[in-house]
């Protein structure tokens, strides 16, 4: 099975939608994807990445999109971490103890929703037949089927740091996925009946960059201190 997870395009958070540019994304993106096989697509309910899964719809015709509440941006905001607080703690780079560092008194709220990620996320991918079993799956009816969730950075993060077990922090901190850019995992059933998730590639921008179209800084920050307005304090 392949689980593709693409971040929304560009974002007018203000006003609820797409930006000018990021409506463009979305159409040279589902132009990109025509051709794909897709089995499923689900998407955020949030409206920057149902017009993404839209434009995915419109050229692939033959799917239609069912919205996941849990595929919401991930809340409270946790992932902004300046560099002295990183190198804090040791524990922020341990998948299972990150939460005992202290995230400005949200740490029971994050643990929640956290927890509810994991649940639907596990619930979703047994339902499409592998089942969480530890840090592997079960295989229960192997497939290759490719499953497309149209979702958003912070809570792609959470989704790729429990398929791939690799801590939260690192991923939120030292990654990024650009609006519009596609991320793609896919089960090793390394052993009869089990498997195991692997990522063939983060965030890309191939489309954009075939059609032309720069990439969004949104969710970066300056590459030096005091370039532009992109820095954390």
């Amino acid at each position: 099975m392949k689980i593709t997870i693409i971040r929304h395009a560009e974002p007018d958070y203000e006003n609820n939608t797409l930006t000018q540019k990021g409506f463009k994304e979305a159409d040279i993106l589902g132009k990109y994807l025509q051709n794909e096989k897709i089995d499923y697509i689900y998407s955020s309910p949030l409206p920057r990445a149902k017009y993404t899964a839209d434009a995915i719809v419109k050229y692939n015709k033959t799917k239609t999109i069912e919205v996941l509440d849990f595929l919401r941006e991930f809340e409270p905001d946790m992932w902004d971490n300046a560099p002295t607080f990183l190198q804090s703690d040791e524990r922020l780079y341990d998948k299972n103890r990150w939460l005992e560092v202290d995230f400005d008194n949200k740490n029971q709220e994050i643990k929640n929703r956290y927890e509810f990620v994991k649940r639907e996320l596990s619930a979703l991918i047994e339902k499409h037949g592998y089942k969480k079993n530890g840090v592997c799956y079960d295989v229960i009816n192997a497939n290759n089927d490719n499953i497309v969730l149209t979702c958003h950075f912070g809570l792609e993060s959470y989704l790729l740091s429990e398929l791939l077990n690799i801590p939260l922090v690192a991923i939120i901190n030292h990654s990024c996925a650009a609006p519009s850019s596609v991320t793609t995992v896919v089960t090793e059933e390394r052993e009869k009946g089990k498997a195991i998730f692997r990522m063939l590639s983060y965030g890309e921008t191939t489309h954009l960059k075939m059609a032309g179209e720069p990439v969004s800084f949104m969710a970066r920050y300056a590459e030096i201190y005091g370039d532009g307005d992109r820095v954390l304090i």
